[in-house]
């Protein structure tokens, strides 16, 4: 009978951590012409250009999964907030191609805005990961992570 419990009570534990939210990512600090990568609610200070990014989440992933042919593969879409201190948070929404290993291309896509301007700056998409493999559904919300780099305009 000791056992039963016991056996129950572990399977009860393992249960509650595998459904449990991760564990928020803590903030960083990087500095302008360093690429840096950042997960759903994760900030960066951005020191020498003075204002924060911080990645709200990944909205919509049309990629078409590497496992499967398609005929067509859309972009992913995220959203941001950038502040410079003390105003408030601007929202911004982005969208970026990129190849399985997640890169995004160097140059811009006419309808595809990857890049922004803002403070004379520019922030641009360097990557999404992970690249879906079998099915369009099967990354969660807390698994993307997004790389950026920003540079002086």
């Amino acid at each position: 009978m000791k056992r039963t419990v016991t056996l129950a009570i572990l399977l009860t534990a393992l249960v509650a951590c595998q459904n449990s939210t991760p564990t928020p990512l803590a903030p960083i600090t990087t500095a302008t012409e360093t690429e840096f990568t950042l997960g759903p609610g994760q900030s960066a200070a951005i020191v020498d250009a003075v204002f924060t990014i911080r990645l709200i989440g990944v909205t919509n992933d049309e990629r078409c999964p590497a496992e499967i042919e398609c005929v067509v593969s859309g972009p992913v879409t995220f959203t941001i907030t950038l502040q410079k201190a003390p105003g408030e948070p601007v929202e911004y929404t982005l969208q970026s191609f990129t190849d399985h290993d997640g890169r995004s291309p160097d140059g811009p896509f006419e309808g595809i805005q990857d890049r922004i301007e803002y403070e004379g700056y520019v922030i641009r998409v360097k990557g999404v990961l992970p690249y879906p493999l079998k099915s369009m559904d099967e990354v969660k919300d807390w698994e993307y992570r997004v790389s950026f780099i920003v540079t002086k305009n």
